[in-house]
């Protein structure tokens, strides 16, 4: 629900939300937060565009009207009647995804006939796009963001029914990394409302669609498929495209420039810049982007040890010039590790930026906090730093089986000796094991004898095995 607050009362909340999180890193801190540059970041794609051909829309429109024809005759499809039909957002991220959403937008419908390059949005600004041979975008452009074609790979963005309708179309089969203006088939989904209008959700992975059939009812926010590149298109995103029961062509941002309809569709109609950050995240290094159709390589890391390298990173939405966010590494204890601020250098449909830190010789073991306020709104990702690691392996008899009940000791350079036994199928396990020393490992059994070992452990060690000598 929206709603509008007075400026006395949003100031005050500014000001409690400011001190809330100020009160959480250290009091220098609060008093001069440094600006720090980042090691890198800035846009990390072109936003993805595509193109429907007349010819592929005809056919398409065609295809709707038949199959709608077909189920009314059949009494599968109930008879349209006027009424009001609200839209949620379509694309949704998975269960369990870490990241606090999923999508952006990179173009609006365009409202200005005329081409090429000439375009007006809703808002009366450019954020829309047309062609030289007279295409005019149609639709609402949401793409996956960060790391667009890992998320199409793994499933992670769905596209779910914006209202509950009839399906009256479907296409799949069709390939679905293009990365460019082509002539290839989208893989698709067309939902009939109760009103009689009609939703059009395009480039969907290959494979990804809804099992239902034809003529079967979806609710609003059941899962349509997964976000793809299928069809004429540039990158992974979803085409959505909305005609009211006449046919007409309908943009369901309501705005100063919506020559279409004088109404939004939308439930809650979001701003027309939503500022926000899609994901905060710690790495071992910063983040690759191969270009399309390559999956990014995201260096993901979140357990470090003293020494090693800590990458922060965050990636906006709707970053705009000057904005700033505020950023703290807190300790376990909750004392801070570092605070910085940093500026965003423009206005930006995506954006990411990272920072570069060394975790200490002798950091506190625990789960570390990597916190960002941006937008008034605090955004979370915890990592954790640990002196200590895990040495672990297989004890095995000369044939190669795993042996039970065998001793296993591991000695410090002190003469300290931990020792367990062996599980059913010969593993073993040493937990907080100090780093940055060389162990010797031992292995006992009644029936065979083992060669000792050298370990050097720095980090978790897996894979030390010994095979018994009879």
């Amino acid at each position: 629900m929206r709603c509008r607050i007075g400026h006395f009362f949003l100031l005050s909340l500014v000001v409690a939300f400011s001190l809330y999180f100020l009160a959480e890193i250290e009091p220098s801190a609060a008093q001069d937060i440094a600006a720090h540059e980042p090691a890198g970041g800035g846009v990390p794609q072109d936003l993805p565009r595509d193109e429907i051909t007349d010819e592929q829309r005809h056919a398409i429109q065609k295809e709707i009207f038949d199959n709608i024809a077909q189920l009314e005759a059949q009494g599968s499809l109930a008879p349209a009647f006027p009424q009001f039909v609200s839209l949620s957002w379509p694309v949704r991220k998975a269960p369990g995804l870490a990241d606090f959403a999923v999508d952006a937008i990179s173009n609006y419908v365009d409202h200005n006939p005329g081409f090429p390059g000439l375009v007006l949005d809703w808002n009366c600004g450019a954020r829309t796009y047309d062609q030289s041979s007279g295409y005019n975008h149609k639709g609402i452009d949401i793409f996956t963001y960060p790391f667009t074609w890992k998320k199409m790979d793994n499933d992670q963005a769905e596209i779910v029914a914006a209202a509950a309708g009839t399906i009256v179309a479907k296409h799949d089969g069709n390939f679905d990394r293009s990365c460019g203006f082509n002539s290839n088939f989208w893989n698709a989904v067309y939902v009939r409302h109760a009103d009689g209008s009609i939703a059009w959700y395009g480039h969907m992975k290959n494979g990804s669609l809804t099992p239902k059939p034809v003529g079967a009812t979806v609710d609003a926010g059941e899962k349509l498929g997964i976000i793809g590149s299928s069809g004429n298109s540039t990158g992974p995103h979803l085409h959505f495209e909305l005609f009211d029961a006449s046919g007409k062509l309908q943009d369901p941002f309501q705005g100063p420039c919506n020559s279409m309809n004088a109404f939004s569709w939308w439930s809650a109609q979001e701003s027309y810049r939503t500022p926000r950050i899609n994901r905060l995240m710690t790495h071992s290094a910063g983040p690759v982007f191969p270009g399309c159709p390559n999956q990014e390589t995201t260096n993901e890391k979140t357990h470090f040890r003293p020494g090693q390298l800590l990458t922060t990173a965050a990636y906006y939405r709707d970053q705009s010039l000057g904005q700033q966010t505020i950023f703290t590494i807190l300790r376990p204890d909750g004392t801070a590790f570092a605070t910085w601020s940093h500026n965003s250098p423009n206005t930006y449909s995506v954006s990411y930026w990272y920072w570069n830190w060394t975790i200490p010789p002798n950091p506190p073991n625990g789960t570390w906090k990597f916190k960002a306020v941006f937008n008034f709104v605090q955004y979370e990702q915890e990592f954790t730093v640990n002196m200590n690691a895990t040495v672990s392996g297989q004890i095995l008899d000369s044939s190669g089986r795993g042996l039970r009940n065998a001793n296993v000791s591991i000695i410090s350079s002190q003469n300290v000796t931990r020792t367990v036994t062996t599980t059913s199928l010969g593993y073993f396990s040493f937990e907080d094991i100090q780093i940055g020393r060389t162990y010797e490992m031992r292995a006992s059994s009644r029936r065979f004898r083992f060669e000792p070992r050298q370990v050097v452990v720095n980090d978790n060690v897996a894979g030390v095995n010994f095979t018994g000598i009879e």
